[in-house]
Formats: C-alpha cells, structure tokens, sequence
C-alpha cells in the first residue's frame, strides 16, 4: 500500500514539471512570435512604401529596422525589462503656495 501512495505522489510531482514546462515554451513561442511578428508587419509596410513610392530597397530596409526594434521592445515589455515610467506633470499636481 505504500510503494502505491508512493507512486501516486511522484506522478503528481512529474505532471506539475510538466505543465511548468508547457508554460515555459509556451512563453518562448510567444516571445519568438514577438520579434517575427515585429519583422513580419515591418517587411510587408516597408514593401508597401517601396511599390507606392518606387524607393526600392530603401523602404523595406527602413521598416524592417523599425519592426526589430518594435519586436524588441515587446520582448523587453514581456520580460520585464522596461517599465514606462509616467512622470506627473506640476499643473495636475494642485496648485500648492508656499507660505
């Protein structure tokens, strides 16, 4: 009867690394889906601009650089990295005199 408890509590265990894993790459593909998502709707602007305007290569260079950079700053906003800071400005703050 012990070696059966025993064996019921160490599947237990397994399937909670399990689903930690599952939520660990889970996080990866959405990290990864992130940048190329950023890259992805650059190339298809800077594609756009470059049919419409004939400024080929130059537009999709341009958009592309700003799509990594889009898709960089989401992986930094997912991790953690980069907070905005919103910073009060005086005259929402009260008009407060000095005596």
């Amino acid at each position: 009867m012990l070696a059966r408890e025993k064996s019921f509590y160490m599947k237990k265990d397994t399937s909670k690394q399990s689903s930690s894993s599952l939520s660990g790459l889970g996080f990866a593909y959405r990290l990864g889906l992130e940048f190329i998502s950023g890259i992805l709707v650059g190339l298809i602007l800077g594609y756009t601009i470059d049919e419409v305007f004939g400024t080929k290569p130059w537009g999709m260079v341009g958009m592309v650089l700003l799509g990594s950079a889009a898709g960089l700053l989401n992986i930094f906003r997912l991790l953690g990295f980069y907070t905005p800071s919103i910073k009060p400005n005086s005259k929402f703050q009260g008009d407060k005199k000095d005596g």
